[in-house]
């Protein structure tokens, strides 16, 4: 079984990822500082690297993930990992995390 070493918070904000291979869009179910869980459409296989634009609710701003891979799938979507953030942008994912934790009282 699979250690998380950050909690995850549901969520439901939009997203277009884009690989050499395939430009797609899905919805974010569930986000932590390691990861997210994306329901799509699209279909990607295991191991996809990807690069993300996260929509998240005003006033925060879009995050960028210049590097994320499909850790898994299933027939509704997959799990990715952050693989490489820019410092800007993690401290952006952690201020909307911040959030997430005081609005969802974990």
């Amino acid at each position: 079984m699979e250690r998380r070493d950050s909690p995850r918070y549901e969520i439901e904000v939009p997203l277009t990822f884009s690989s050499q291979a395939i430009d797609g869009s899905g919805l974010v179910t569930s986000l932590s500082k390691e990861g997210c869980h994306v329901v799509s459409e699209d279909s990607l296989p295991a191991r996809a690297c990807l690069s993300l634009h996260v929509r998240f609710p005003a006033p925060y701003e879009p995050l960028t993930v210049e590097v994320a891979e499909v850790r898994w799938t299933d027939a509704t979507g997959f799990g990715l990992v952050f693989v490489h953030v820019h410092d800007e942008e993690n401290a952006r994912l952690q201020r909307f995390i911040d959030w997430l934790k005081r609005t969802q009282n974990n």
